[in-house]
């Protein structure tokens, strides 16, 4: 927590990478297991072979992460440890987003997966916040500047449209839609990051 010169109000900063270990630390020591076995879970198929250590931000064990999404006992921690890692500050995804984005499309479409509206709801934020910003809009850039600045919203927009299949099944689950109590907005944000039409 810094202090702001001018006015002397204090500046919260946190360091999500930090925050994201500490986390999927105290994953780790309360569900040991996790770290020993792969998942045989269809929707983690794959994830163990990605360089994770070579995502930038990326400091934790994700498979780890992603294993415990499937346990309704670790589901919450793991959720918790998630949302450090996918976000690098309040109103921005992080480089580690795009790459989880397919895994959690998997899940969240399984209606077994525990706490999947809440897994829903990270990828509505990966969809809202990886929409291209418009140059010629001052809020859009006060809040997400520069396209290039930020090449993860792009790769995050390419991962939701190269699982648009998995997209669609989202927005025709109604029961899971209902469940997060989805807006148009919510859904046309969705369909918008997967290049789809809207629903």
């Amino acid at each position: 927590m810094t202090a702001n010169g001018g006015g002397g109000a204090l500046v919260c900063k946190v360091d999500h990478g930090a925050a994201a270990v500490a986390a999927a630390t105290a994953l780790t020591a309360s569900h040991p297991h996790l770290a020993r076995a792969a998942a045989a879970h269809p929707a983690l198929a794959g994830c163990e072979d990605v360089e994770w250590a070579s995502v930038t931000g990326c400091p934790v064990d994700v498979p780890v992460v992603l294993r415990g999404l499937l346990d309704p006992d670790a589901a919450e921690p793991a959720e918790r440890a998630l949302d450090w890692l996918v976000m690098s500050g309040p109103m921005a995804i992080s480089a580690a987003m795009p790459a989880v984005v397919p895994y959690l499309l998997r899940l969240t479409a399984d209606p077994s997966v525990p706490r999947r509206t809440e897994l829903l709801g990270i990828l509505l934020v990966a969809a809202a916040l990886s929409a291209p910003t418009d140059p010629a809009n001052a809020w859009h850039m006060a809040i997400g500047g520069l396209e290039q600045d930020h090449p993860e919203r792009a790769r995050c927009r390419a991962a939701f449209a190269a699982d648009a299949a998995w997209v669609r099944r989202l927005l025709a689950d109604e029961e899971l839609l209902a469940g997060a109590e989805l807006g148009t907005d919510d859904r046309e944000s969705l369909a918008e990051a997967a290049g789809l039409r809207h629903p």
